[in-house]
């Protein structure tokens, strides 16, 4: 059985616009967002004004070159120690993936 292979050449222009859509953009954001709903109900604490505060996660999407994207931001100076510690994020991708 023979397979017959056909090539596709995609449209450079036309593949940056897509990738920066208006449609990607509120897609990623989704994402995103699901992301970050997964970071806030672990109900992880720390140290602010006054006391013990949640801690802060910020959305953003933005496109770059050539390209939307997103980005989740464990939004206090303890966030790197809190993500080494506990893999919040990660795990909070693992489970916001199926959004």
């Amino acid at each position: 059985m023979s397979v017959k292979v056909t090539r596709v050449r995609l449209n450079r222009r036309g593949m940056r616009e897509l990738l920066c859509s208006e449609g990607v953009q509120e897609m990623l954001a989704g994402k995103a967002s699901a992301v970050a709903a997964e970071v806030e109900a672990a109900g992880i604490r720390v140290e602010g004004e006054p006391g013990r505060i949640a801690l802060p996660v910020t959305v953003a999407v933005e496109v770059g070159a050539g390209r939307a994207f997103a980005q989740v931001i464990l939004d206090h100076p303890a966030g790197l120690a809190v993500e080494a510690k506990h893999g919040l994020l990660t795990a909070a991708i693992d489970a916001a993936g199926s959004v």
